[in-house]
């Protein structure tokens, strides 16, 4: 399994670093609102930011065990 650095944006595939540049530009009251698709099961993902212990990527908005792209552990 394998961390997710491109998604489906209106049928096109981008990178991670396109989608961030997506969601900043857009108006903060529609980022949540914009298509990513995951590419392995097509649910809905976002675009995840580099941190502290992980390369930007994708998480799916609704957790789903059954991709095979993981969403990487959360910090609760």
């Amino acid at each position: 399994m394998t961390i997710a650095n491109q998604c489906k944006f209106f049928g096109h595939i981008i990178s991670i670093e396109k989608a961030l540049a997506i969601r900043n530009a857009a108006k903060p009251g529609t980022r949540n609102s914009l298509a990513f698709e995951c590419l392995k099961c097509g649910k809905p993902v976002r675009p995840h930011i580099a941190g502290d212990r992980c390369v930007a990527h994708f998480v799916h908005i609704t957790r789903n065990p059954q991709c095979q792209f993981i969403d990487p552990p959360r910090d609760f």
